[in-house]
């Protein structure tokens, strides 16, 4: 006997694109089982309330076309007889129907007369519940009857043995309702009632009510196995799509990288050439390229990053080391940057803060974060840098970055951490990046277990929260 197969997903989720995909594809099977459950559930009720009102229509139609027949039979007894015969004409029509229907007259004065052949019990009972009804034109309505334990009615004979079919067992009867006023010569000679026994039918519809629910349970399962099939299907394309283009970024990042140091180098070579240094538009025009070749081979960086955290390819190098040494390292580094803006740069750190991760990135993660701040601050603003670690049920680092810049609108919040987005677009040439640098803060911070977080009041300024195990 040959051992089971596992089934396997058709593709592998792409590693940063995981949750968007799994969302995407959660959404789609629930969209299409909603869909087919729709579908099924529309289908079921409009079998169910067609077949349940053929049935009932079908019914009605009979209790009326008995009436007329009752009344157009006394009117004929009248004319032939000289009586109206009630007692002999209510059993008279509809032989068909005499185990499952009984009539009954009701004359001006409020007295009953009933079919020679009753149903024992319930003919009382129908005369109790239609004493205090008046129907108006052919109305029809649904009654509940209590039968009562009394051997017999008074006018049904002598008893018989066995199975009587006119006997109907004590209690509650679920009963459809017809009557009309009868007239003979525009003269009123009474109402006339017609009552049908219903109970089975409802039985009957209970039962279908409760197999087409388990059969719409049934599809449900067989909809929702189905809708995950074809949202797994539908997903295929897309994640081939992201990963060629994942694949194609990584590969033109690595390849821009060489070209761009290149670049560079050159550059810093003609930046030394004394021709060139008293030469002011030559000065412009150097500075210009080293400024865009820095921020191409930034965004290059950023690019390869991104792609390498997509495919799973970064491992992280976790090490002990002095975090409160690499930190001042760090804003040492980013001194000149903020001076430029005559911006205050501060450290809080307590000396000797041995933590335990990755110090390029953990280093990489304090540079993204200072300078986003930098950039946003305006001349004379302050930015800071905090670090402390807390013992709560484990140790953690809480690295906090904060300014008091333009601040970010509310709005804008949940999008901070989004590739590629930057809150004013019309300033983003101006304060250069390229929307990246949060994104890959976000990413440093979550390979180390961790989460990044933002408070901002426009106007007031921003705080960026790392919180990570250390």
């Amino acid at each position: 006997m040959k051992p089971k197969r596992k089934w396997k997903s058709p593709f592998v989720w792409p590693r940063q694109g995981s949750d968007l995909f799994k969302r995407t594809q959660n959404r789609l099977t629930l969209q299409y089982t909603a869909v087919l459950i729709a579908f099924l559930a529309l289908f079921i009720g409009t079998v169910y309330g067609l077949l349940y009102f053929l049935l009932i229509n079908d019914q009605k139609n009979q209790l009326n076309d008995w009436i007329q027949d009752m009344s157009y039979a006394f009117h004929e007894s009248m004319e032939h007889t000289g009586s109206y015969n009630i007692e002999g004409n209510l059993g008279s029509s509809y032989p068909s129907l005499a185990n499952q229907t009984v009539g009954c007259f009701k004359d001006p004065h409020g007295n009953f007369l009933y079919e020679a052949q009753q149903r024992m019990g319930l003919s009382a009972a129908v005369g109790s519940a239609v004493a205090e009804w008046t129907p108006e034109g052919d109305q029809t309505e649904y009654k509940t009857v209590t039968i009562k334990e009394t051997g017999r009615d008074a006018d049904a004979g002598p008893p018989r043995h066995g199975n009587d079919p006119r006997k109907v067992a004590p209690g509650n009867v679920r009963m459809l309702l017809a009557g009309k006023a009868v007239y003979d010569n525009g003269v009123f000679i009474g109402t006339l009632y017609v009552a049908k026994e219903v109970g089975s039918q409802y039985r009957l519809f209970g039962w279908l009510l409760l197999v087409l629910i388990g059969l719409a349970l049934l599809f449900c399962v067989l909809a929702v196995f189905l809708s995950r099939n074809m949202s797994v299907k539908a997903m295929v394309p897309i994640a081939r799509s992201y990963t060629r283009q994942r694949e194609f970024v990584a590969d033109a990042s690595h390849e821009l990288r060489t070209p761009l140091s290149v670049i560079l180098s050159s550059i810093e070579v003609l930046e030394m050439e004394n021709s060139l240094k008293d030469d002011p538009f030559s000065r412009r025009v150097l500075d210009n390229m080293r400024e865009e070749a820095k921020r191409m081979t930034d965004l290059s960086s950023h690019l390869l990053t991104l792609a390498r955290s997509d495919s799973d390819e970064v491992q992280l190098s976790i090490t002990d080391f002095d975090l409160a040494a690499e930190a001042s390292r760090t804003v040492a580094s980013l001194l000149p940057l903020a001076q430029a803006k005559q911006i205050t740069l501060k450290l809080h750190a307590e000396d000797g803060m041995t933590v335990h991760g990755d110090v390029q990135r953990l280093q990489q993660l304090m540079v993204i974060l200072l300078d986003n701040a930098i950039k946003y601050t305006p001349e004379g603003g302050t930015v800071s840098l905090a670090l402390e670690i807390r013992e709560d049920k484990r140790r953690m680092l809480h690295m906090t970055v904060s300014d008091n810049g333009i601040g970010i609108p509310p709005e804008e919040l949940p999008h901070i951490f989004e590739r590629f987005y930057r809150v004013d677009k019309s300033r983003a040439r101006e304060l250069g990046g390229h929307g990246l640098g949060l994104s890959i803060g976000r990413w440093i911070t979550e390979a180390h277990g961790g989460t990044l977080s933002v408070q901002s009041t426009p106007g007031q300024g921003s705080t960026f929260t790392a919180v990570i195990p250390c």
